[in-house]
């Protein structure tokens, strides 16, 4: 019982940071059925949202208290982000937000630039819905078969 209780805190504390590419395959390789992988990895993200979310003037204020403004590089995920924000807005920062810039700088990125925060909020809450749910779909089919070819 303790056991299973500290599975599912450790797939709920993993999504609530890198989701897509840890939360979701770590849920499925603990055996969860599609529900719960999506039910843990959604609540676990949804947990570093709120948190990141409400936290983000701090973090962003102790940020530049510590590393002043340089002059700004442009790398290629900074022009991907800009390209984002440009052509799609907040639609597109929530989409690739769980997938590929993990949910705290996506957090931060999106809050720091949109002001209505629970329009944030909501379109954030619903990409990690999204992506919980495809992402669980997708990676118990992928689970199984390595496990049937471990022989586990």
């Amino acid at each position: 019982m303790v056991e299973e209780i500290l599975k599912i805190l450790s797939v709920i504390s993993v999504s609530s940071f890198k989701h897509t590419f840890l939360g979701i395959p770590l849920a499925a390789g603990y055996g969860y059925n599609l529900l719960e992988v999506t039910l843990y990895t959604a609540l676990g993200g949804t947990i570093g949202l709120i948190g990141f979310m409400y936290f983000s003037k701090f973090v962003l204020y102790w940020y530049k208290r510590f590393f002043p403004k340089k002059r700004r590089k442009f790398t290629r995920m900074n022009r991907f982000i800009v390209r984002v924000r440009q052509r799609f807005g907040l639609y597109g920062i929530a989409f690739i937000t769980p997938p590929l810039l993990s949910i705290p700088i996506g957090t931060l990125i999106a809050s720091s630039i949109y002001s209505n925060k629970k329009r944030v909020f909501l379109f954030l809450f619903t990409s990690i819905l999204f992506w919980s749910f495809a992402g669980a779909c997708l990676t118990r089919p992928i689970a199984k078969a390595v496990v049937a070819m471990l022989g586990m």
